[in-house]
């Protein structure tokens, strides 16, 4: 498994919030990003919640934002 960074927004987008970041072991891309999602949309509990991007990796220490866990310690 690879560590992959997926941005997903949720209803909060509508009012100009943003997007929530999270790190995630996954197999593939599309593993993460679906994961994520339904992490986010469990954790909310809502289900208006889009992708918004998805990268290999994990954010550099000075990225200038922060992103949620989802790697297992």
């Amino acid at each position: 498994m690879a560590a992959y960074t997926v941005t997903v927004a949720g209803s909060e987008r509508h009012d100009g919030e943003e997007p929530y970041t999270y790190v995630i072991a996954a197999d593939c891309a599309l593993d993460a990003v679906i994961r994520v999602l339904a992490h986010h949309r469990w954790q909310n509990e809502e289900d208006d919640v889009i992708p918004v991007s998805v990268f290999s990796g994990k954010p550099d220490p000075n990225c200038g934002y922060f992103w949620n866990e989802l790697r297992e310690t």
